[in-house]
């Protein structure tokens, strides 16, 4: 008989994390969690050290947005209020990030150990799932748990806070094995199908209208359904718009893809949203952004219709008129064969857009008159015309990442191409610029990254150079 090698519980947290298929680990390195670095290091898989655990937050957030798969941020019990924000952040965009705490010693817990702070009653509100970790024998089990709550239906941010007398305690390398679920390999993500007699009943609602919009959430990009959408706005003549502050559905180029639903940002959007007699609001929320449902952004005479692959989307959703559980896919793969079109309304639609662009045009070539004055839009357009089809443009928060949104809009009417573009979640969180344009950098290294901030840009080549001008 052959004694089994033991190895430490932060050994056992990275083995579970790559059997999921993690590619990426974002931390600033500390003695508590060294055990799951030493882990990771046995297991090849890279982790990026970074000189703050807000830094590290953003990083595998932006990792997450661009790859759409989970990524780790791991941080110390001191650092993880320092990660707070990223989980804000992550939650807002419903980006599935891990974090995960080497969190204050389990033995003495509540006795005012070593940096100790109660790290899971801090993340609940604000990720998916948080959950400490008490027997080492489970790590893997816990793993499987919060990968399933990041993945499944309504994705988001998980925590696991694993104490550091879990973290250095040893434990047979198949501890937590025996029981179900023996693999534990990432799985495809169940995805809900709708009901034929819903799904009629949204379809036929649809052919009776006359002004019909949709409006896209991110549930739409998490489903990698986007191409989908594309093409119901196209061969539909549906006209298309975007849920403000969430991933970009369609190229701001896409014949069929409007602006945003904001009427400020868009002043088009609310002609078309107010003159709509049906909306069909595909992978969003009705949160603050869309007024809850209510008037004045929504009619009291229109048809609200929401289409949500989660029940915890729905919950949001109780005072649309009619709801459709269904992945956006599904329903988008059904919509595409309704056989109707609305040419009229959609190319109404297209000519306000033109206008509005005209005119914002027109508005900035006065502007461009004024001595020692330059009006923020037109540095932005400035901006992406020196831009390139495959150059990715990043916002961060405040006021530069409304004046960016609308010139994006306005080139975009005008054939401008990106090849992509991150912004902040609906909290507008500044300083998460970046680390965005790091991860889209990182993950594009042969194309440029343009990060519009807060009174200044960056423009990131590979090696990392830096431009800036004021902003």
């Amino acid at each position: 008989m052959t004694d089994t090698k033991m190895i430490r519980g932060g050994a056992l947290l990275a083995r579970a994390l790559k059997e999921k298929g993690v590619e990426h680990v974002f931390t600033l390195a500390g003695g508590f969690c060294n055990p799951a670095l030493e882990g990771f290091m046995e297991c090849q898989m890279p982790v990026i050290n970074t000189p703050h655990e807000q830094i590290a937050g953003h990083l595998a957030d932006g990792h997450a947005r661009i790859t759409r798969s989970p990524t780790v941020c791991l941080v110390g019990p001191e650092g993880f209020a320092n990660a707070v924000p990223a989980m804000l952040e992550a939650g807002g965009e419903r980006s599935p990030v891990i974090f995960v705490t080497g969190s204050s010693t389990l033995k003495r817990q509540g006795a005012g150990g070593f940096k100790e702070i109660d790290d899971v009653a801090i993340a609940a509100p604000l990720v998916k799932y948080s959950v400490q970790i008490t027997d080492g024998e489970r790590i893997s089990e816990f793993v499987n748990r919060a990968w399933v709550a990041a993945t499944t239906g309504y994705p988001g941010p998980v925590h696991i806070s694993l104490p550091v007398d879990i973290m250095f305690s040893s434990f047979a390398p198949d501890a937590g094995l025996s029981e179900r679920p023996f693999n534990r390999m990432d799985r495809p993500v169940a995805r809900a199908w709708p009901d034929p007699a819903s799904l009629s009943l949204v379809l036929e609602k649809l052919s009776c209208a006359e002004r019909p919009v949709i409006i896209g959430g991110h549930g739409v990009w998490w489903s990698k359904s986007e191409d989908k959408l594309e093409k119901v706005g196209k061969t539909l003549r549906l006209p298309i718009f975007n849920v403000p502050y969430h991933s970009k559905l369609l190229g701001e180029e896409c014949e069929a893809y409007m602006g945003l639903a904001d009427f400020h940002q868009y002043h088009p959007s609310k002609s078309a949203i107010h003159e709509a007699d049906l909306i069909l609001m595909i992978g969003g929320r009705l949160d603050n952004q869309m007024n809850f449902g209510n008037p004045p952004f929504f009619t009291n005479e229109q048809t609200l219709i929401c289409i949500n692959g989660s029940h915890e989307e729905l919950e949001y959703n109780q005072a649309a008129d009619e709801v459709l559980l269904s992945d956006p896919g599904a329903f988008l793969e059904a919509l595409s064969k309704l056989g109707k079109t609305w040419p009229a309304w959609f190319d109404l639609q297209k000519d306000r857009r033109a206008a509005w662009v005209d005119e914002w045009y027109a508005h900035m070539e006065a502007e461009s008159l004024k001595p020692g004055k330059m009006h923020p839009l037109q540095l932005s357009l400035d901006v992406q015309e020196q831009m390139g089809d495959d150059d990715w443009l990043i916002f961060d928060g405040g006021n530069t990442h409304f004046w960016s949104e609308i010139a994006v809009n306005m080139a975009g009417a005008r054939g401008q191409k990106l090849g992509g573009i991150m912004h902040p979640g609906n909290y507008s969180l500044l300083g998460v610029g970046v680390s965005f344009g790091v991860s889209a950098k990182s993950l594009h290294p042969d194309r440029n990254v343009v990060v519009n901030l807060r009174g200044w840009r960056f423009s990131f080549r590979w090696p990392i150079n830096r431009v800036c001008f004021p902003g």
